[in-house]
């Protein structure tokens, strides 16, 4: 019997799957990793036999994978004949159809059309506007994307992408602009002194409720990190259930998204109207420690800095009792179908610093200390938490950075009508 070795994919590999990953979904992403890797290490095509025991997939799931690259176009499909063979059926091998980092562009760039298809599909029924779509990237006039806040460690896949040039790749320029909030970015967008901004999902669900000419194009997290929390000495017992809630005055600064969710977290509750919410004009933890409030909401972060103070925190995350989408990249409807292709340079460059940041957060964390006075390392290490904890679900391991589902948004805008809180009463 003869035998013979295979090469088979190993920890020094997973960057470039991880990177893949960013843009395909961890299982074609293997497959493709194996597919440009072994071209560079041996002489024989890939066979069906080889990618199964060189990423540990099953037969029927390499097939279905490897549809999905070549629909893609990162591979092509050849055959071969076995060594000493006279006749028979040829077998199946590929080829990837770039080398790494062509395909990593490639990748990128697919990926950023399927998020602008998405968006397509999440339009209004009686939009009649049609995007224009590209074949390709060309260079565009500078792109504002507003955040929802000064530069922080949640921002970070931006910085990313401007440190590791993939904006340039895509010949998209991308400045970075800061508001006060959700609320304020997402009116940029709607008024078009922005071209896209990242938007916490409830107060984008509000705004297509409003009949507003805004579209997710991307979601940056897959689940909200907003918490309630507050400090022992103050609350007199450790939080651990909801309804231990009841009655306490929760501190929620007005117009955000915190306060949003906050709202709605009560709204699901038996005993909302026994619950007193009080301002606190974006200073919860203060009014926190004076005091003001019994527990307050705000970003899982925040409740970071009160136990470096020393002091013992307990915290409840909201999205623990019901899942909500995280911050969401937004477009005018105008922007999304008369700048398809620097949209799509946008989505494909910030995919790329989506996978840079998993890989290396240092240099973005660098970045971002310097506009304001936090250590890069404690940047670096706030971003890892939330990608780990908000950023990696089902969908992005299925189907990479930005996607987002129809029917999530449907549930959502469901919790928010039933909490009385889908249209602003104000």
């Amino acid at each position: 019997m003869r035998s013979r070795s295979l090469w088979v994919l190993d920890e020094e590999d997973d960057p470039l799957v991880r990177r893949l990953a960013a843009g395909l979904g961890r299982t074609p992403a293997r497959l493709l990793a194996y597919l440009l890797l072994r071209t560079d290490r041996e002489d024989d095509p890939t066979t069906s036999v080889h990618l199964q025991i060189g990423t540990g997939v099953d037969r029927t799931t390499v097939n279905e994978a490897v549809t999905r690259l070549e629909d893609r176009d990162l591979v092509e499909r050849t055959t071969v004949r076995p060594a000493g063979s006279d006749g028979g059926r040829p077998r199946t091998a590929w080829l990837p159809t770039a080398d790494i980092r062509g395909t990593l562009e490639e990748t990128y760039d697919g990926h950023a059309e399927a998020l602008l298809d998405l968006a397509d599909a999440l339009r209004e029924p009686e939009s009649t506007g049609q995007r224009a779509r590209s074949t390709g990237s060309s260079p565009s006039p500078p792109l504002e994307v507003a955040l929802s806040w000064r530069s922080n460690a949640l921002h970070l896949p931006f910085h990313a992408a401007i440190a590791a040039a993939w904006y340039d790749a895509f010949d998209v320029d991308v400045r970075l602009s800061h508001c006060d909030g959700s609320r304020r970015a997402l009116e940029r967008v709607a008024s078009g002194s922005a071209d896209l901004a990242v938007v916490g999902a409830a107060t984008v669900v509000r705004a297509r409720a409003a009949d507003e000419p805004v579209v997710p194009v991307a979601v940056c997290y897959q689940r909200a990190m907003t918490v309630l929390y507050t400090v022992r000495e103050v609350f007199g017992e450790p939080l651990r259930s909801v309804e231990q809630l009841e009655g306490r005055r929760i501190g929620m600064p007005p117009d955000s998204e915190t306060r949003l969710l906050g709202q709605l977290f009560l709204s699901q509750t038996t005993f909302a109207d026994d619950s007193r919410i009080v301002d606190t004009n974006g200073e919860e933890r203060t009014a926190l420690r004076e005091g003001d409030a019994d527990v307050v909401t705000g970003s899982f972060a925040d409740p970071l800095e009160l136990e470096r103070q020393g002091l013992t925190v307990d915290v409840m995350a909201l999205t623990d009792h019901f899942p909500i989408y995280g911050p969401t990249i937004v477009v005018h409807e105008r922007t999304l179908e008369a700048q398809s292709s620097a949209l799509r340079g946008v989505l494909a460059g910030t995919t790329g610093g989506w996978a840079e940041a998993r890989l290396d957060p240092g240099p973005a964390a660098e970045r971002i200390a310097a506009e304001r006075d936090e250590p890069p390392d404690r940047i670096r290490r706030t971003f890892e938490r939330a990608a780990a904890e908000f950023g990696e679900r089902d969908a992005v391991r299925e189907q990479g950075w930005g996607w987002h589902r129809p029917e999530m948004w449907d549930r959502l805008r469901t919790a928010l009508e039933q909490g009385a809180l889908l249209r602003d009463t104000a």
